[in-house]
């Protein structure tokens, strides 16, 4: 079939805006090469598959049906496909790295046992044989094609070299491809990534920590936040590798730890940081946090705050251009700063989806901060600790920040499973003892509980009161009862958008602040990493590392002298009758909670939350309750099957998907605008200003409420269901409709 050949099309009738596929392809292979090298600058068999891969990705497009789609003219949809003939090019090759990815650069990296259906089928070997010589006279980079020298040391290491060149192969791919759409639309050029200073940013942090040391009211806290600091940066000194912060609730960790992963980062040419949280709530602060400690403005582009808008739509309808051009403004995190949740994080290291694994060679070469690390579901503690391992080959520093430390080093966990990490704080600050600041009160005998109506009463003895309960029912119950009675109360839970919670949060702490009586009752996403503080706290009965992180929430700045915070540990009787109602589902929350009960209470043992020993012991007894590697991912991962790998690693027990909040009144206006700019500019710095006014909600759910949910073009998902200023989501499915 004689040329031009082309790769998409465009507007104009004289195709001056359509791009060619030689273009196209020479212009991937350059892109994917690049991206590989600044990955993993010494590994040239890497950069060789990648620059491989972008040259024989669209090899099918030299189809003669495909060209005749491409200018309106039907044919069989089967008769267009295109990936299968370059796969099975790399498969002749005998290039399993490349096969896959080309592979899954449409749909995502199929199982090892889908890849003969790619390569045998009617539009792999024979496609790539029909097209072969016509694809060499039109782009003449095929007629030099190398491949690599593979040198695989297992099959562990054969599949994340894998997952590696994909990341690569995938953000060529959809940013060429989203650069002449761009220039075909007329839309305006994605800001470019900014550069990361590490050493000049390091001197605006540490002014910034000293500013607020002189505000500081309590000495001795100053003291101890300033000896962290001081060890943090002297350990910044040492190699690349894992690293512990054991650092307890109001020891300054946020700020010491972005101090150490700076000068880290400078001392071994780091390209950014990566700051992982397992809750929006914690990211709503954080995100601010950093951002003020660094000097950057809200919209900054150093610093991405990323939660899933941008992510492809699940199950993304390829056919469909609209889709498929949404897909590919997945964020691929070129930002100098990340700041982004552990179901991102940990789920892109085990997707097999194109928008996820998308930002995994820009992992590469990070340091990257894993804040309240003992959240990671024990059943996954295994191949996510082998994944991590991995990632420090890249040139990654991995630091694990929290108060209640978990077992990475467990004695069930295999040696390449096994996380031998640096202590960042010296044993002998001390820290537990130095920095405790409250008084836990536990139930005085196995049948003590408590009612909602009797939770409202203990709270409104107290001028300031913080309630953390185990479900968005049980917070909604609660609420109800404190406002029932009178008083200044709020509610926190994730039937609330993050903009809407940090409203909250803000009216709070400036209650607070002044002295004004306030109420307060949360779901658990308040007791890890948000800065409040509150005189007395009740926590409803949970897992120990639970228990522990919402102290962290009472006396936060040691105002009470003699660890004057009041915690009160209770049963509620509403969840005692009726479990599945109050507690999450979430097994390992459940054998958490019963390990305190068994383990600690009933056998007369009250455990010491200010004692790190106890901690340990409570995890190793957790991590011996089950299997750490459940579905055994391991084994799933060895044998490539890339896509069962992707439907076995889950944080959250559901395909997810954010939607837009539409309906908050007090916002209305706002968030009207931004997805009209959206809608006329579905670039990705205009899907990121809809971040804060997201829900997530599971995919397979929203089929049954398709009358509140608005599916636009855009890809994006719109709810216009009930919303209420203090409760969020009203709807009479909204439980049933939101992941966590």
């Amino acid at each position: 079939m004689p040329g031009p050949f082309y790769a998409h099309s465009g507007d104009k009738d004289d195709r001056s805006d359509w791009q060619l596929l030689s273009e196209h392809l020479n212009q991937v292979a350059t892109l994917a090469r690049h991206f590989a090298e600044a990955a993993c600058p010494d590994d040239q068999a890497l950069a060789d598959a990648a620059y491989a891969a972008g040259l024989l990705h669209d090899l099918g497009k030299y189809r003669h049906e495909f060209q005749q789609m491409l200018k309106k003219i039907q044919v069989q949809k089967e008769q267009t496909y295109h990936k299968q003939a370059g796969a099975a090019k790399a498969f002749v090759a005998k290039q399993p790295p490349i096969t896959f990815a080309i592979a899954g650069h449409h749909g995502g990296l199929p199982d090892s046992s889908a890849i003969g259906n790619h390569v045998r089928g009617t539009s792999g070997e024979v496609v790539a044989k029909q097209v072969w010589q016509s694809a060499l006279e039109d782009c003449p980079a095929l007629k030099a094609l190398t491949y690599p020298t593979l040198a695989i040391a297992d099959r562990l290491h054969g599949e994340f070299f894998t997952r590696l060149l994909f990341s690569c192969l995938v953000d060529a791919d959809w940013g060429d491809t989203g650069e002449h759409e761009r220039q075909r639309k007329g839309w305006p050029e994605e800001s470019k990534p900014a550069k990361f200073d590490a050493a000049g940013w390091l001197t605006r942090v540490l002014e910034h920590i000293f500013g607020k040391a002189k505000t500081c009211p309590d000495e001795r806290i100053k003291q101890i936040r300033s000896e962290i600091l001081d060890a943090s940066l002297q350990a910044a000194s040492q190699s690349r590798g894992l690293f512990s912060m054991t650092v307890p609730t109001g020891g300054g960790k946020t700020l010491s730890g972005l101090a150490f992963a700076l000068k880290h980062a400078a001392a071994h040419g780091q390209r950014r940081i990566i700051y992982v949280a397992p809750y929006l709530s914690i990211l709503d602060q954080n995100a601010n946090v950093i951002r003020e400690a660094l000097g950057f403005a809200k919209d900054s582009p150093e610093v991405l705050e990323h939660h899933s808008l941008a992510d492809p739509p699940v199950n993304p309808d390829y056919s469909n251009p609209q889709r498929e051009a949404a897909a590919r403004r997945a964020e691929n995190w070129d930002a100098p700063i990340i700041i982004t949740t552990s179901v991102q994080f940990y789920e892109s290291l085990f997707s097999n989806k194109p928008g996820r694994c998308r930002k995994l060679h820009n992992i590469a070469g990070s340091v990257i901060i894993l804040d309240e690390c003992q959240t990671l579901p024990p059943d996954l503690v295994a191949p996510t600790c082998a994944m991590l391992k991995q990632l420090t080959t890249l040139g990654c520093s991995i630091i694990f920040c929290t108060a209640t430390q978990p077992a990475f080093d467990h004695d069930e966990l295999k040696e390449h499973e096994r996380l031998h990490a640096t202590e960042i704080i010296p044993n002998q600050l001390d820290l537990f003892p130095r920095l405790k600041r409250v008084t836990v009160e536990w139930p005085k005998n196995r049948d003590e509980a408590m009612s909602w109506v009797e939770v409202a009463e203990r709270m409104r003895l107290e001028r300031a009161a913080l309630c953390i309960v185990n479900s968005k029912r049980a917070a909604r119950e609660l609420f109800a009862e404190l406002k029932r009675t009178g008083g200044k109360a709020f509610h926190l839970s994730t039937s609330m958008c993050p903009a809407h919670r940090l409203a909250v949060l803000d009216k709070v702490k400036e209650r607070l602040k002044v002295g004004k009586p306030v109420c307060l009752v949360s779901t658990q996403l308040i007791e890890a990493g948000v800065d409040i503080d509150f005189p007395f706290l009740m926590r409803e009965m949970g897992p120990l590392e639970a228990i522990i992180q919402a102290a962290g929430r009472c006396n936060r700045e040691g105002r009470i002298p003699d660890a004057g915070g009041r915690v009160v540990v209770f049963r509620s009787k509403e969840a005692l009758a009726e479990p599945g109602k109050y507690y999450p589902k979430d097994r390992w929350y459940k054998a958490g909670r019963e390990k305190v009960e068994q383990d600690f209470l009933a056998a007369q043992r009250e455990p010491r939350i200010d004692v790190p020993g106890d901690i340990q012991d409570y995890f190793k007894r957790l991590y011996h309750s089950g299997k750490l590697d459940e579905k055994n991912i391991h084994a799933l991962r060895e044998s490539l099957q890339f896509q069962t790998t992707a439907d076995a690693y889950s944080l959250i027990d559901d395909d997810g998907v954010s939607v837009v909040v539409a309906t908050w009144q007090e916002q209305a206006g706002q968030i009207a605008a931004f997805i009209d700019e959206v809608r006329r500019k579905p670039i990705r710095t205009s899907f990121r200003k809809l971040s804060p006014f997201q829900v997530n909600m599971r995919w397979h759910q929203l089929q049954t409420v398709g009358r509140l949910i608005e599916v636009d073009e855009k890809g994006l998902h719109i709810y216009h269901g009930g919303y209420d200023s203090e409760l969020g989501l009203t709807d009479e499915n909204a439980d049933v409709l939101l992941l966590v």
